[in-house]
């Protein structure tokens, strides 16, 4: 029998054994179709000099697959894939895509997924693919906890007493195939949502097999309630070349009205070993939302950096990112449009 054939039978014969289990059901698969269209005009000034850009913003299209297998297991996939609507570039990048089953006892996804760390931050960001977003500072160099990991099994429990937990394992960070696991990385999180309270904590540890490991706790804090939604944020990072890092962040919304909505934040990081590395970026801004699939927004950033720190304000999400000199001060303006379809 063939290598690739054992391979096969190797990764496909626990599935089929639980599949087995349940009488099949005749039914077509659910398919959806979605995706993202999102794009601004930005002054980008990277503290020395500035220029008008337009920016293609983590624009996606993505399918979404639903099988019935019987009323207790559920089959789910996702195809997700990054467009540029700006430059033209025909190059498409990965996202979200697994397959997986669901039921009673939770769901379990295998493929290149968002971990429950990275997914803690999405929960509190006010301006997400937009200049000035919290991963121009929550990430720096090593410090990068905002992955989506390879190879990855994903398993999400069912809420209980309003409590969720998340358990994610990549079985291998580098390109091929793996004998010993030594580039492996786990995250978990674990929610409770009670009334207008949304606390999640999270850690995450990434291996490296000939240096420190990477490893981060994040803890969120939220509270929406009437037409103001409130979020505190906090990441201890460690096993980076600089010594422990931490970030603390407060982001803040008001709905002025049922179409206007005004939105601030602000990030600060701090290095133990190299206080020169320290930088703090706010951000303001105001969206209108057109209906309920397209939104406008005018968003401004700023980040004032120590003398050796490099912080930005256009990285992340957004879809053009400066370079920035250590101890400069770059600024954004932007007004852009987001489709959701």
């Amino acid at each position: 029998m063939s290598g690739y054939t054992r391979q096969t039978l190797y990764t496909t014969f626990p599935l089929c054994l639980l599949l087995a289990s349940h009488a099949a059901i005749a039914n077509d698969p659910e398919i959806g179709f979605y995706g993202r269209l999102h794009v601004s005009t930005d002054y980008l000034h990277d503290g020395q000099e500035g220029g008008l850009n337009v920016s293609n913003n983590s624009s996606r299209l993505g399918l979404t697959l639903d099988y019935k297998i019987d009323e207790q297991l559920q089959l789910i996939g996702q195809i997700e894939r990054g467009i540029d609507v700006s430059e033209g570039n025909s190059t498409i990048t990965a996202r979200n895509t697994f397959v997986g089953v669901r039921g009673d006892w939770g769901t379990l996804r295998a493929g290149y997924y968002d971990t429950p760390v990275k997914r803690i931050i999405n929960a509190v960001e006010q301006f997400r693919d937009q200049v000035g977003e919290a991963r121009n500072i929550i990430r720096s160099g090593e410090m990068h906890f905002d992955k989506r990991f390879k190879s990855g099994l994903h398993y999400t429990t069912p809420t209980w007493n309003n409590v969720t937990v998340m358990v994610h394992y990549g079985t291998h960070e580098l390109s091929g195939a793996t004998t010993d696991n030594e580039h492996d990385a786990y995250s978990t999180s674990i929610t409770y949502q009670r009334n207008e309270w949304t606390a999640i904590a999270g850690y995450e540890s990434q291996s490296r097999p000939d240096q420190a490991n990477l490893e981060a706790f994040r803890l969120a804090l939220m509270r929406k309630f009437e037409r103001w939604n409130h979020a505190l944020f906090y990441q201890h990072a460690d096993g980076m070349a600089t010594g422990k890092q931490e970030v603390y962040g407060f982001t803040s919304s008001y709905g002025l009205t049922s179409e206007y909505t005004l939105k601030g934040q602000v990030f600060y990081r701090t290095a133990d070993l190299v206080s020169e590395l320290d930088s703090t970026m706010i951000t303001v801004g105001i969206d209108r939302k057109l209906n309920s699939k397209v939104n406008v927004y005018l968003t401004f950033s700023h980040t004032d950096n120590a003398e050796q720190a490099t912080a930005n304000v256009s990285a992340g999400g957004h879809g053009k990112t400066m370079t920035i000199e250590p101890g400069q001060d770059p600024f954004a303006l932007a007004l852009g449009l987001r489709w959701n379809f």
